[in-house]
């Protein structure tokens, strides 16, 4: 018997934990399961044939918003080509309506909900030659239900994979009843005993992971549970591992600042979902936030420079129309975060928000993810103008890669929103969407915007010089690029340098002899500095013309910058 768990991701980077813990769980048959992990971005049939010569007894796919259509795809072929085969779908996106989708998919039967005690049944069934008697759609109503702490640890059986995401779960539930979230409908809060969570933990540190991301909903929910792995991950910090957790930031307190304010820099990720600052929108959706608490420690925490935060919001929730989207927007963005995810609302099946769509007049697509289209108070235009907005603030906001460029030019805009719905103005003039820029490109594109509106008679009126500005922006877009990457040519952009030509050489000839810049490179000689270092002469962007020299030797493992230190320059 051979029975295939498919699993189609969304990125390569990624993985899907859930077939492995349902093989995890099979126990003495667990030889009779193999796992084909597969992304979104491979062609259709080559998934096809790579499943077809398996030759599998049984398949079972596990379905999110993300793969839903190309399953279907798929089991439509698969049919034809192994008519003999039993196919069975489970996860989130097949277990609101089951009975619906294996009229669809014409599918032998669905697992719902929490699926390790339901597939180890399922394996059983086959296995034995009792798979007649099993019901259509298996759950933990009529199947064995494993307590959470009896679920394997599966990572330590595998080799840990290379450049992809490490997801593991320490808690199952969600307190709260976001009408937007499909975690809400099931009130069952269930958590990995801490002595447990702490021994799995030290695998990873152990096996020097990048990065290991918990997949809890609300990571910081239960404080008995939440402080202890805390604590331990302070106390076994390795070095190199970073953990991402998702956690509400109303919940912290000063045993939690305490901890996290000793994090080495990079230890620890937090994603903290903002949504909305718009109170009515947070009172209707059913989700309880007080965003000056939210602010408050968001900023304590960036002052200590030693965590990576990712802020959260939502466009297309009831009663946030496109002002006070702006809003929201310049609120959460004077925070500063590393990262600002622009989501939009995704009206899951099952979920209360799609239950009051009418009331909210919200029309969403009607194929995965079910993203909105347009509600009472945002048009389906304004959608996507904000969609516009989203694609360039991932491009110069979210990569990281002009942070001073930026703040340069917030000046001369009313807000933080309208910066950048003008950039994306500037690309939709420019025809510049769905063109892949090169790096360079990128940074030519910001300077012909900025330079634009530097040089508006406006901005002139309000008092700033324009052509020294524009000077100082192609510095500043200067600075910014050398921060992140020790180019071999100096960019079409950048000022001139060759006047202090013999200043950047006697610059890196000190630094030869005394290495009191950058210790780490002890030894090395002229020649060789000239090659790892990068030193550029700035005239403008700082009080009078200065040096700086770069090193990419260690990088900030929050922003990915190398370092950078000023040097004043002798003529």
């Amino acid at each position: 018997m051979k029975i295939l768990l498919v699993a189609v991701n969304a990125k390569y980077i990624h993985s899907n934990p859930a077939v492995f813990s349902l093989k995890a769980c099979t126990g003495a048959y667990s030889s009779h399961v193999q796992i084909a992990e597969f992304t979104i971005n491979q062609a259709p049939a080559f998934l096809l044939q790579e499943i077809y010569k398996k030759q599998p007894d049984v398949i079972a796919f596990s379905c999110y918003i993300w793969n839903r259509t190309l399953i279907g795809q798929l089991i439509g072929d698969l049919h034809k080509i192994l008519p003999d085969t039993d196919i069975w779908a489970g996860g989130p996106e097949v277990s609101y309506d089951p009975y619906e989708t294996i009229k669809e998919w014409r599918l032998r039967g669905v697992l719902a909900g929490a699926g390790e005690g339901s597939f180890s049944f399922l394996v059983a069934a086959y296995v034995q030659g009792k798979k007649d008697s099993l019901p259509k759609v298996l759950t933990t109503a009529n199947t064995p239900r494993l307590a959470f702490d009896d679920i394997p640890f599966w990572h330590q059986d595998m080799e840990m994979p290379k450049n992809r995401i490490i997801y593991y779960e320490s808690s199952r539930g969600c307190p709260f009843s976001c009408s937007y979230c499909l975690s809400s409908i099931e009130k069952r809060m269930e958590f990995r005993s801490t002595e447990r969570v702490c021994e799995e933990l030290a695998f990873f540190l152990a096996q020097k992971v990048p990065q290991v991301k918990f997949v809890d909903r609300t990571f910081n929910c239960n404080k008995k549970h939440a402080l202890p792995i805390l604590q331990y991950l302070l106390l076994h910090d390795n070095g190199i591992t970073n953990f991402h957790f998702e956690i509400t930031a109303g919940l912290l307190d000063e045993d939690y600042f305490a901890l996290l304010k000793q994090m080495r820099p990079g230890a620890v990720q937090l994603e903290i979902g903002v949504q909305s600052t718009n109170p009515q929108t947070i009172q209707e959706i059913d989700r309880n936030m007080d965003f000056a608490k939210v602010a408050g420690a968001v900023r304590r925490i960036l002052s200590w420079n030693n965590i990576h935060v990712h802020l959260d919001l939502i466009a297309g929730l009831p009663y946030e129309d496109f002002q006070s989207f702006q809003a929201s927007f310049n609120d959460v963005y004077a925070l500063r975060p590393m990262q600002l995810q622009l989501g939009f609302l995704k009206v899951l099946k099952g979920s209360a928000m799609e239950a009051r769509a009418p009331k909210y007049s919200l029309v969403s697509s009607s194929q995965p993810p079910y993203e909105v289209l347009s509600t009472k108070w945002l048009s389906y235009a304004q959608i996507c103008r904000l969609r516009q907005l989203e694609e360039v603030f991932e491009i110069y906001y979210n990569s990281g890669q002009f942070t001073h460029t930026l703040e340069l030019l917030l000046p001369y805009f009313a807000s933080p929103f309208a910066m950048y719905d003008s950039l994306a103005g500037w690309f939709a003039a420019h025809n510049l969407f769905g063109i892949l820029s090169s790096r360079i490109r990128k940074y030519e594109i910001l300077l012909e915007f900025a330079t634009s509106r530097i040089l508006d008679g406006q901005a002139a009126d309000a008092g700033y010089p324009g052509a020294q500005q524009v000077l100082k922006l192609r510095e500043t877009l200067t600075f910014d690029l050398y921060l992140r990457e020790h180019m071999k040519n100096r960019p079409s952009f950048a000022v001139p340098n060759e006047r202090y030509k013999h200043a950047i050489q006697d610059i890196l000839r000190k630094e030869a002899d005394t290495h009191a810049l950058f210790a780490e490179y002890q030894g090395y000689s002229y020649r060789e500095l000239t090659k790892t270092l990068h030193v550029e002469v700035f005239e403008t962007i700082f009080e009078q013309p200065e040096a700086v020299v770069f090193s990419y030797h260690k990088k900030d493992p929050l922003t990915n910058n190398g370092a950078a230190v000023r040097v004043a320059l002798s003529l």
